[in-house]
């Protein structure tokens, strides 16, 4: 899976750079990562990630459909929970998310000739995302 072929540029890293000093602006972040869709082969792969220790960008993981995956990728709505009791049981590593200060998150899938290609993950703390955060998170999705 080549981001640079998803995202239709060979300066991927300055993309994210760039997503990430927005971001880091409006609406805030205390990690902000990014998961490339390969649809065909259910695999999801991280391309970026703020906080590489603990989510590295390695490796791909098994795309699992749940109400989750058919909410943000096959209907490509955005995710918003302000609450760790929100996330339900989507986020198996709720425990880390937790122990790096977050309680909320906001999924905004991207999506590129119809298909939703990545999503960018952006967390706080609990309670964090108003509507405007909300709104500012959704905006993020243009740098992609």
């Amino acid at each position: 899976m080549d981001i640079s072929k998803q995202f239709d540029t060979r300066d991927h890293n300055a993309i994210f750079e760039r997503l990430n000093a927005a971001a880091t602006v409006a609406p805030g972040f205390k990690l902000l990562t990014i998961m490339e869709l390969d649809q065909p082969a259910q695999l999801a792969r991280r391309s970026y990630s703020s906080n590489p220790t603990t989510y590295p960008t390695s490796g791909t993981k098994p795309i699992l459909k749940t109400q989750w995956f058919k909410d943000v990728v096959e209907s490509q709505k955005p995710f918003l929970a302000n609450s760790p009791d929100q996330m339900g049981d989507q986020f198996p590593d709720l425990d880390i998310i937790e122990s790096l200060g977050c309680g909320s998150i906001v999924n905004v899938p991207v999506v590129k000739s119809g298909k939703t290609v990545a999503v960018i993950n952006i967390l706080h703390e609990t309670g964090y995302f108003t509507d405007q955060r909300f709104k500012e998170a959704l905006a993020l999705a243009k740098f992609l």
